[in-house]
């Protein structure tokens, strides 16, 4: 031992060892303890969002999309795209104008910005003519899934049709695209193809005005990637000469998005 040593009683080891020892085993400890923070720090899992906070661009008559700016906290876009095509007959079309236009106007007892889907009447043939919004959710372009989807169809209504069916307007989901929940004075059907959504036949009113609720479908739907909402139109039941535009309403979506580097 030097005279720098300093012996330490019953150890064998002197305190210039034991210093030097404690400055190896510092940084490790440091190390284990700061990666699982700066890992945390910087992913966000999971994030509830609503249409009605996104910025929302309109291509066309047929394309639009919402878009959350770097919602997770990694420079990537979570995005809403919607795409329209016309279908079955031509007795109706998309109306050019104000299809896919977000409104805030009131629609179903509700001032919230929400999407407009219009259709003119050419002809009124019972011939299910109208269109398929297609609705699909995707981060960075890449097809994502979400969560507790809720939003709401509203302004149902129309003359009644031919068919005995109901009234003029029809919509219905794709497959495993949610459930709805409506006032059954008003809406009759279960939101399929086969019984699409419609004006009841003995409901109070032929049209149902912008602030009464009515007319709406309350959806959910506990998880889904992309979904397909069909408007129809049947305007059989008017006259020769009236063939008027027919609009819904749909919105706003709210969900919760889930960033897939969490489920890696």
């Amino acid at each position: 031992m030097n005279e720098n040593e300093v012996a330490v009683p019953g150890r064998g080891m002197s305190r210039r060892t034991i210093v030097k020892g404690a400055a190896w085993s510092l940084p490790v400890i440091a190390a284990a303890v700061a990666t699982p923070l700066a890992a945390a720090s910087t992913t966000n899992c999971t994030a509830t969002v609503s249409t009605s906070t996104a910025t929302y661009t309109r291509l066309s008559a047929t394309s639009s999309v919402f878009t959350w700016a770097d919602l997770f906290g990694d420079g990537k876009d979570f995005t809403l795209t919607l795409s329209a095509v016309p279908n079955g007959a031509a007795n109706m079309t998309i109306n050019t104008t104000n299809n896919l236009v977000l409104d805030s106007s009131t629609q179903g007892n509700e001032a919230l910005p929400s999407v407009r889907l219009s259709l003119d009447t050419v002809n009124l043939d019972n011939i299910g003519g109208g269109e398929r919004v297609t609705f699909s959710f995707a981060l960075d372009g890449v097809p994502s899934i979400v969560e507790n989807l809720t939003y709401k169809i509203k302004d149902i209504d129309g003359f009644q049709a031919l068919d005995g069916l109901g009234g003029a307007e029809r919509v219905y989901l794709s497959a495993g695209a949610g459930t709805g929940v409506y006032n059954s004075d008003w809406i009759r059907g279960q939101g399929t193809s086969a019984n699409p959504w419609r004006p009841f036949t003995g409901a109070p009113n032929v049209e149902v005005i912008p602030t009464n609720t009515g007319g709406n479908i309350a959806v959910t739907a506990a998880t889904v990637g992309a979904f397909d909402l069909t408007f129809v139109a049947n305007n059989s039941g008017r006259a020769g000469t009236d063939r008027p535009n027919q609009n819904i309403w749909v919105g706003p979506f709210s969900f919760t998005a889930v960033n897939p580097a969490c489920l890696a």
